[in-house]
């Protein structure tokens, strides 16, 4: 049981390690929001992992609530953030979808 406790803590800090990663070396945007998401799903996985580490029901519950309105509100962010991109992409004011043309266009 600690063992499998372990081991999604340690998936956890994996995944924010490779999300953080990704942020640092992609520069297309599409690939950094993904990278993003990558990391919230590490801190979601981590904040679960401690809230049933606590031992208490309401705790666990609670733990829940608040990851599944994170993950609502990134559902809610990854739409905005897209859409906002390939209209840039489709209205030819991106010529690809890179961070550094953005830059840019400041």
């Amino acid at each position: 049981m600690i063992v499998g406790l372990l081991f999604i803590a340690l998936a956890a800090v994996v995944l924010i390690g490779i999300g953080v990663w990704g942020l640092v070396y992609n520069r297309n945007l599409v690939k950094m929001l993904l990278s993003l998401e990558v990391s919230f799903n590490g801190i979601t996985l981590l904040v679960l992992y401690l809230a049933s580490t606590v031992g208490l029901i309401p705790v666990v519950r609670l733990g829940a609530y608040i990851v599944f309105l994170g993950i609502a509100l990134a559902i809610g962010e990854i739409s905005i953030i897209v859409s906002v991109i390939l209209y840039m992409f489709k209205e030819k004011m991106l010529e690809e979808i890179s961070q550094e043309e953005v830059r840019t266009e400041e």
